[in-house]
């Protein structure tokens, strides 16, 4: 039991995507990172990735239903979105997401969670 979901962000310059896992909210992923997306740390992968994963914790202090893996997903339940640079331009962030690509601003606009 659970929902159990994932968003991996390839880091630049390294062989091996990571990971960020969540077992209570896999099926908000596409709107956690959306939320993600709309901040001034998108061209800077360590703090963004650092920034997704403290969003999947919103205020859950405890020491289970989250994890980081690398290489490789531990458990999941739904697609993966995928967050990558071009190479060479981390001004040119990019969301791979059941087998399309989106600029970050596209990736909000499709996945941003509604208000009201």
């Amino acid at each position: 039991m659970g929902d159990r979901g994932n968003i991996e962000i390839a880091q630049p310059f390294a062989d091996e995507s990571v990971f960020l896992y969540t077992h209570w909210r896999g099926s908000e992923v596409t709107q956690i990172l959306a939320d993600c997306l709309q901040n001034d740390r998108t061209n800077d992968p360590s703090y963004l990735t650092r920034i997704i994963f403290q969003a999947m914790l919103g205020d859950d202090k405890s020491n289970q239903s989250f994890g980081i893996s690398v290489g490789r997903p531990d458990d999941n339940e739904y697609d993966i979105p995928k967050v990558f640079w071009s190479e060479g331009h981390l001004t040119e962030g990019m969301v791979e997401y059941r087998d399309e690509n989106y600029t970050f601003d596209e990736f909000v606009q499709r996945f941003k969670k509604e208000v009201g």
